[in-house]
């Protein structure tokens, strides 16, 4: 395994970004929530692209592989995938979409100011998705109140509220604290191998060179953390394998 460093300063970094990835941003924000996974994507390999300073850029946003990369004399296929607990990561989801339900009721509420609003969910909350319905009243009832009062009347999901005047009416959840897992080796292995089942068809859609991006480390419970104390290794069809740390702005080489 091989740390690539990453020495440009937070300013540097920014512009770096928005030069990689601005124009491919572009036409998809017309319909971001439609839109929403490959603008994550193009985000993170722009991210990964940082690393190598300038040396390649993204050439065509596609499908399996998800990007072609150039550095102006040769391609390469890049397959981008995030990699999270499963298992934790339907709870997370669960919980996003009952918020994302609600804001969709609060914008039709004209009796509403703009805001922006973070709801911080008691601790270990669980709930069945056959109560689902009453959960995103639960939380349109509660933010509508506090929003209009700064009252956050008894309930059973959300702990407090955090508001601001924002240019629109959005809410987000947060669960609260977590533990991040570390990566294993056989979890590594395993996600190369899903992706490796498709590398003939990646090479005819674009190129002969394939490279593979994991991406990891994002917050969340779902998400794993590299350990450095593991010797990671993989053999793979593809001729090079990244794990990206999403949050911590790690990059390795694992192949």
């Amino acid at each position: 395994m091989r740390i690539i460093e990453n020495n440009k300063s937070v300013f540097e970094n920014k512009k770096s970004l928005r030069k990689l990835i601005d124009s491919h941003l572009e036409p998809l924000l017309t319909e971001r929530r439609k839109n929403q996974q490959k603008i994550l994507e193009i985000c993170h390999v722009g991210k990964f692209l940082m690393f190598f300073e300038n040396d390649f850029e993204i050439s065509k946003v596609t499908e399996k592989p998800d990007f072609i990369l150039t550095n102006g004399t040769e391609l390469v296929g890049l397959e981008h995938q995030i990699l999270v607990d499963n298992k934790s990561k339907e709870r997370e989801g669960f919980f996003k979409n009952i918020f994302d339900l609600a804001e969709l009721e609060l914008k039709k509420d004209n009796s509403l100011p703009n805001f922006l609003a973070n709801c911080y969910l008691l601790p270990y909350v669980n709930f069945k998705l056959s109560e689902k319905e009453e959960l995103i009243a639960t939380v349109v009832r509660v933010v509508k109140k506090y929003v209009l009062t700064d009252i956050l009347e008894e309930n059973p999901l959300i702990e407090r509220i955090w508001k601001m005047p924002h240019s629109g009416i959005n809410i987000s959840e947060s669960l609260g604290a977590w533990w991040q897992k570390d990566l294993t080796n056989e979890i590594l292995i395993k996600a190369v191998s899903k992706k490796e089942k498709l590398i003939s068809k990646y090479k005819e859609n674009s190129t002969e060179k394939q490279w593979l991006l994991i991406v990891i480390g994002s917050n969340g419970d779902s998400s794993y953390l590299i350990d450095r104390n593991i010797k990671y290794s993989v053999k793979s069809e593809f001729d090079k394998v990244f794990v990206l740390e999403d949050f911590n702005n790690n990059l390795y080489e694992i192949k």
